[in-house]
């Protein structure tokens, strides 16, 4: 028997510093299970909207909804229960374990003491072979490439276990085959999980080729939601990102 569908929604939602807006009025409907992809040039508003959307940053006007919950309305614990955001390794990080980083995606959901439980455990292994790394989990992420420790991250992303999923740039740092299964995997994982899955990316190839829609920010802030089908025969996107 197959889970029912769950509704993600941005409902005008406006992205900004200070009172500034970068972009206004975003409104988008998902269902699960879907892969989004996020493209746009440098500077757009990309990670921005991730961030608003995680709650890292608040949004300026507008309110993000799961089901029939106000997640925009919700502390930072809550909010970790429904919306994972995972970004690129960015070079700074201390001495520990591939086992013990991934094991931060569990913290949401941890006792008072911090204490792994079975389970908790057991979904910590099943992200690190998920993403192929099964065979570092004890090695320090300071011992290991910048690739190795990409794929950790993601790990600890999926170990979070949320029905949404945002990720900002994840194939950073990974070769051509590694970012290929990649995104073989990440979109089965949306499907087996009944996730809603977001992924900025410059693999916009790599992108096209999976995701069910884009989410395309203009040089002009226009934004425009739609089939992948369709996107790609915009004009934007044959001018910007059809090599």
């Amino acid at each position: 028997m197959s889970e029912p569908t769950h509704s993600f929604q941005l409902q005008n939602i406006s992205i900004g510093y200070q009172d500034t807006a970068l972009i206004e009025n975003i409104s988008i409907s998902l269902q699960t299970p879907c892969l989004v992809g996020l493209i746009g040039n440098n500077g757009c508003g990309k990670t921005t909207l991730l961030k608003t959307i995680s709650g890292l940053q608040k949004e300026l006007a507008g309110t993000i909804c799961f089901k029939d919950t106000e997640v925009s309305k919700l502390n930072n614990k809550e909010r970790s229960k429904i919306i994972t955001f995972g970004f690129a390794f960015n070079g700074g990080t201390f001495p520990i374990s591939v086992f013990e980083l991934v094991s931060m995606g569990r913290y949401p959901y941890l006792n008072n003491m911090a204490t792994l439980q079975v389970t908790d455990t057991q979904l910590i292994l099943e992200a690190i072979n998920t993403v192929g790394i099964a065979h570092l989990k004890d090695k320090l992420i300071t011992t290991i490439s910048d690739g190795e420790r990409q794929k950790a991250y993601i790990a600890k992303a999926l170990a979070q276990q949320t029905p949404v999923l945002l990720l900002d740039e994840p194939t950073a740092f990974l070769d051509y085959t590694s970012k290929k299964n990649f995104f073989k995997t990440i979109k089965e994982n949306t499907v087996k999980e009944n996730k809603v899955t977001i992924i900025s990316s410059h693999d916009v190839d790599f992108l096209t080729r999976n995701a069910d829609y884009l989410i395309m920010i203009q040089d002009d802030k226009k934004v425009t939601f739609d089939t992948t089908e369709n996107v790609v025969k915009t004009n934007y996107f044959n001018t910007h990102f059809n090599y």
